[in-house]
């Protein structure tokens, strides 16, 4: 499958822009994702220091020969320098001593926070950001959705090849590794996350770790899966039942597909993400069952498995063209079961899109 290249020049000139309305001479960046999203490098070692007209990244030999290459096929203007011991004088010589440096609240231990104060940089004044990076992650171009749709039909397909495997009474740990083998054997260069398979009462249980229970006829059956591709997640779950619906199990699904659908279509630009929230919960809640919907509805998705914007009923982000976030509804009865129906979207002109395709068909 060929993908549009990901440059970053753009994001960038976006994140020199937020440093100068910050009122910060610099900013340091650690967030391994959002290193990478600034400059493509993807490597486990990295530090960043952004100013008005420089960005340098610093990391270590390993990736002497390598951080290179993947700025230059990212298009990015970052500088690379290769630093181990003198990492502090280093960053000091781009940042100035006595500069306003933002710091990644979300990221910097405490220990790195005292040795930036007192080694790196005694004469600068830090300031503890919160999310700089991440808003402006929270919306994807054209090459980063490419990307997530790409991760999205892998799993589609790996799931299309196994699912009839749910009526040979697999344990859920056996069909999760059956269908990770697949994801990762098609187009998929890893799985997004550790899979989720829950069936019968453990389908109850939102993020149950599938183990040794047997899969019966009858059971309904949680699968949460996503893919990556080139560094890029999808996430989409899906609840199927071995066999025909009961009557209960059949209002039980109803009821969560028709929140899931008032979610995605109150998923448009300029909405705020509580608006889905609310959508969707108002739906299961007029079924009676307002308290068995135990999470927020969504989560924004990309290079990490949960970006902004969050989708709950306190979030305080609002969609935009381009935003890339789930929409994921459940309804969890303890000693029953549970049904959990997610899909991946990106915000457009006309409304969401749905970037997981599989078929809410529940009977296998």
């Amino acid at each position: 499958m060929s993908l549009p290249p990901v440059t970053v020049e753009h994001r960038e000139a976006r994140v020199i822009e937020t440093l100068v309305q910050q009122g910060l001479e610099a900013l340091i960046v650690t967030t391994p994702s959002n290193i990478r999203w600034l400059t493509g490098f993807s490597g486990s070692a990295a530090t960043v220091v952004v100013t008005a007209d420089r960005i340098e990244l610093f990391t270590d030999h390993r990736y002497a020969d390598r951080a290179p290459l993947e700025l230059e096929s990212a298009a990015s203007s970052a500088s690379v320098t290769v630093a181990i011991h003198d990492l502090g004088a280093r960053v000091a010589e781009v940042t100035g001593d006595d500069a306003t440096v933002g710091l990644e609240a979300g990221n910097v231990t405490w220990s790195l926070q005292r040795r930036i104060a007192d080694d790196w940089l005694p004469g600068a004044e830090l300031v503890a950001t919160e999310g700089v990076l991440e808003q402006l992650r929270s919306v994807k171009d054209d090459a980063e959705v490419a990307r997530i749709r790409a991760a999205a039909v892998a799993v589609d397909e790996a799931l299309a090849e196994t699912v009839s495997a749910l009526r040979e009474r697999p344990t859920e740990r056996g069909f999760a590794d059956r269908l990770e083998a697949t994801i990762r054997a098609g187009r998929a260069d890893d799985l997004g996350f550790d899979t989720i398979v829950a069936s019968g009462p453990n389908a109850a249980i939102p993020h149950h770790a599938p183990g040794d229970r047997v899969i019966e006829p009858g059971d309904l059956v949680i699968i949460d899966v996503g893919g990556r591709i080139d560094g890029y997640r999808s996430d989409m779950t899906r609840t199927f039942c071995v066999g025909a619906l009961s009557g209960d199990q059949a209002r039980h699904y109803e009821v969560v597909q028709a929140a899931q659908q008032a979610g995605v279509e109150a998923m448009v630009a300029g909405a705020p993400t509580t608006a889905v929230d609310r959508a969707a919960r108002s739906v299961i809640t007029d079924a009676g069952w307002g308290e068995a919907f135990t999470h927020g509805t969504g989560h924004g998705v990309g290079i990490d498995i949960h970006e902004l914007p969050r989708v709950s009923s306190t979030s305080t982000e609002t969609y935009a063209v381009g935003t890339v976030a789930t929409v994921e509804p459940g309804v969890y009865l303890r000693g029953v079961g549970g049904v959990r129906i997610e899909d991946t979207c990106v915000v457009t002109a006309s409304g969401a899109e749905r970037l997981t395709g599989y078929p809410k068909d529940p009977e296998v």
